[in-house]
């Protein structure tokens, strides 16, 4: 096989690069390690999944799957990173305008609020908090306020990678699902193609430019493998926690997720808080609840949760294995202890009582900074192996603390751009 420009992953960064490209006229070739899922329902939901758990016990959510993370995700439509990027001379201004037409990014509308969102929304504003509607990338024209927009949106309402990957194969790039790349093959410091692992074997693709766009924990495998022995350090993940408390009076069971966020202390203490789901496998593994509280967990009418997401140290790493390390730093858990002790103060002013309330366990859902720019690639997302670059959250130069859908699309536009002038 042969290719102009192979893209390793079809999630945020690469379907971004491969429609980038497409559609000026140049030979992609897009490889995915998954499968094109069926979307839409809670059973299919539970094959879109790859979790990792790190050795020092934080959970870390993977898709791997075509259209990566973006399947699952609530559509949150915030930048991020803007002013650290811009410190490295990395200007987005004009892609975040573009990305944020072509996504159709809309403030979340008042009459979609659920009712168990909207009780905590005047719980947290009669505490004096500054709560903002969520900026989505949803055609709320099309939606149907299911609340499912983490098992894929049945309905086209959501935009995904998918949507990119469409207009890149409508332009003729090609999408192969199944193939694992074992590693980049190259010769002195020029890549020449990568070695793959499919359903038939292992074979050879030969390749001029090639965009690794795998994640931040797919990525940084391939780079070790590769020889660069720099990569998979200053992991970062974004870790949460819910806060959660039971009601008297039940709320709709099915109402969009993450409608609110309330940012204000994003900037002095580096989380931000907003209604978010509680999953049944999270509610089986709080062993510890008295039987009373696991009585009222899954009568989700009954429930409001607050998720408390962190800007988190980037001290982990991916090994050369897969071998995944995410501790959680004094500074971390004081983040999420603070966010807790906010989420606990709204709940109970929204009438949860107090002996229902408990704390979630750690999960993290952002994974990236392992292949940081200014460290493994540089300001061009180029490694120092002549024409293999890295476009995903592997590049961000630290955690963002926020959903960082919008800030992975305008990199990865602008090092399109940059690639198609500069190297093609």
């Amino acid at each position: 096989m042969k290719s102009d420009i192979l893209i390793v992953g079809s999630g945020v960064g690469g379907a971004t690069v491969a429609k980038e490209l497409a559609i000026r006229g140049h030979k992609v070739t897009i490889l995915e390690k998954g499968k094109h899922h069926k979307l839409g329902t809670k059973r299919r939901r539970m094959g879109f999944y790859s979790n990792v758990n790190s050795v020092d016990g934080t959970q870390i959510l993977r898709t791997i799957m075509v259209g990566g993370g973006s399947m699952v995700s609530f559509a949150n439509g915030v930048g991020a990173l803007q002013n650290e990027l811009k410190k490295l001379g990395i200007d987005l201004e004009n892609e975040f305008e573009e990305v944020v037409k072509e996504l159709g990014v809309v403030s979340f509308p008042e009459r979609f609020i659920g009712e168990r969102t909207k009780r905590l929304k005047e719980a947290s504003e009669e505490l004096g908090y500054d709560v903002k509607l969520m900026p989505k990338f949803i055609d709320f024209s099309r939606c149907r306020g299911c609340g499912m927009c983490n098992r894929g949106c049945r309905y086209g309402a959501k935009w995904t990678a998918r949507n990119f990957l469409g207009e890149a194969k409508r332009f003729g790039a090609r999408l192969v699902t199944e193939a694992s790349v074992e590693e980049v093959l190259y010769s002195g410091a020029e890549v020449k193609g990568v070695r793959v692992r499919g359903s038939n074997g292992i074979f050879e693709i030969n390749a001029e430019n090639i965009v690794l766009a795998a994640g931040g924990i797919g990525t940084p495998i391939i780079l070790l493998r590769s020889g660069l022995e720099n990569a998979g350090s200053n992991f970062f993940a974004d870790p949460s926690v819910n806060t959660i408390g039971i009601i008297e009076k039940r709320g709709s069971v099915n109402e969009m997720s993450m409608a609110t966020i309330i940012d204000e202390f994003q900037g002095q203490y580096g989380f931000i808080i907003s209604p978010a789901p509680v999953s049944e496998s999270t509610l089986a593994k709080l062993s510890y609840l008295p039987f009373f509280k696991k009585l009222y967990a899954f009568r989700k009418c009954q429930i409001l949760s607050l998720m408390t997401k962190i800007k988190d140290d980037a001290v982990g790493r991916v090994e050369i294995d897969g071998t995944v390390h995410k501790p959680l730093t004094e500074n971390d858990r004081k983040k999420l202890d603070k966010g807790d002790e906010i989420s606990r103060e709204i709940l109970l002013q929204a009438g949860v009582s107090s002996r229902s309330l408990f704390r979630s366990e750690v999960r993290a859902a952002h994974p990236g900074g392992t292949a940081g720019i200014g460290r493994i690639v540089n300001t061009d997302q180029e490694t120092e192996i002549s024409r293999l670059f890295v476009s995903d959250a592997s590049v961000l130069p630290e955690a963002p603390g926020l959903p960082p859908i919008l800030t992975i699309v305008a990199l990865s536009k602008r090092f399109s751009k940059k690639l198609a002038l500069e190297y093609l």
